[in-house]
């Protein structure tokens, strides 16, 4: 298993690229993949014992470091590659739409969110929290993605 890196969003130089505050002495390396989060405040328990698992990581969207420097690193939005479904459009799409589309289907490693709805307790639902964009202080992880 490879070493779980960790920091912060520490610059937004545009739509596209982010600054970590992680680099090459902390074993940043040029393609890694980091997912960019925020924590909720909400407690997770578990329904048995009432032991409080942790907190939910809300993921704002994975970037991959593109420049790496011995403090920090440049990191770029992940490239989205989308093949049209049956009967979709394959024309353009807003860089907004094509990034909300990647981050709804896809994660690193290639697995995919279901799109079926699972027969959950209605009355129960907490609610998706509502995230905002990626904002000076999010925390980054690296993501060890296997192929």
């Amino acid at each position: 298993m490879t070493k779980i890196i960790e920091g912060k969003v520490a610059k937004i130089l545009d739509e596209y690229s982010i600054v970590i505050n992680v680099g090459r002495n902390d074993g940043v390396t040029e393609g890694m993949v980091f997912v960019v989060f925020t924590q909720s405040s909400d407690e997770i328990k578990d329904p048995d014992s009432g032991e409080t698992l942790g907190t939910l990581e809300n993921v704002k969207d994975y970037v991959s470091a593109a420049h790496i420097q011995d403090k920090f690193a440049t990191c770029v939005a992940k490239e989205v590659k989308k093949i049209p479904e049956e009967g979709e459009s394959s024309g353009a799409q807003t860089l907004s739409g094509a990034m909300m589309a990647e981050s709804m289907s896809a994660r690193p490693g290639g697995s995919k969110i279901s799109t079926e709805k699972l027969n959950v307790n209605t009355s129960q639902i907490a609610g998706v929290p509502q995230l905002g964009p990626i904002t000076l202080g999010d925390k980054v992880r690296s993501v060890d993605i296997k192929e």
